[in-house]
């Protein structure tokens, strides 16, 4: 199978996107990077052993556009298996070949889904995270859509910019409605940098004043205002529950 990494970035240092472009060129099988600039690209991206697709302008919607963009280019460039790595994560050399041998376990899935580390920005690993326990959320890097999951990567960018921030947990909520067949593995081949207050909790230490956590509470008022025009846009009906302790369903 021909498989293609998918990153969108924005103005990240170099030194990151180096990071994650050098763990898909590390990949045990072949593969193909695909790096979306949204809006402002970096002239060495174009040097590099991947394909460097630039849109004019930024989006605002978390990389839902470009990340639809790079995956469309994909598709329609051969590649039969679509895999997301945000610009601030890396892979390990095993992590598409874990992909592939959930696929050859279970041939009939549509979607592999990969375990992760979870690392703060000073390098500290986070052990105990509940939703990759429980199994109740699916970070953006850690997906493998193949072929036959082809028609949910547009939701990525139907959905509203308000909702980019959880546009993971909308693609999760879109997978389970539309009841794709699902493999997981309990090997962790994604490391996923965290800067959300939960994570640093869990590590014992203090958050920081800005964090990436999302405001729920607005988003979700949001989303009930505009649930019509999702549905129109995304063919998906669901509603989004807020619990205080942070997470959605």
């Amino acid at each position: 199978m021909k498989a293609a990494v998918i990153t969108p970035y924005y103005k990240e240092d170099i030194s990151v996107l180096r990071r994650c472009h050098l763990s898909v060129l590390d990949q045990e099988v072949s593969c193909r990077h695909f790096m979306v600039a949204d809006g402002f690209h970096n002239e060495t991206v174009s040097n590099w052993d991947c394909e460097h697709i630039i849109l004019s302008k930024a989006h605002a919607d978390n990389g839902n556009t470009p990340r639809t963009v790079g995956a469309i280019s994909a598709i329609n460039s051969g590649f039969d298996m679509i895999l997301f790595l945000d610009v601030d994560n890396w892979f390990s050399p095993q992590h598409i070949s874990e992909a592939l041998l959930l696929k050859a376990q279970k041939p009939d899935i549509d979607i592999a889904i990969l375990g992760r580390h979870i690392i703060l920005p000073d390098g500290t690993v986070v052990e105990g995270d509940t939703e990759d326990s429980t199994r109740s959320h699916v970070d953006t890097s850690c997906y493998c859509f193949f072929e036959s999951a082809f028609g949910l990567i547009p939701v990525w960018g139907m959905m509203q910019p308000f909702l980019g921030p959880i546009g993971d947990r909308i693609m999760f909520l879109a997978i389970k409605q539309r009841n794709y067949k699902l493999a997981w593995s309990n090997k962790k081949t994604c490391y996923f940098t965290s800067n959300y207050r939960c994570h640093y909790l869990l590590a014992g230490k203090r958050a920081p004043s800005i964090t990436n956590d999302p405001v729920m509470a607005e988003i979700v008022s949001s989303f009930n205002q505009n649930r019509a025009h999702f549905q129109a846009r995304t063919g998906l009906a669901f509603n989004i529950n807020y619990q205080e302790n942070g997470t959605a369903s």
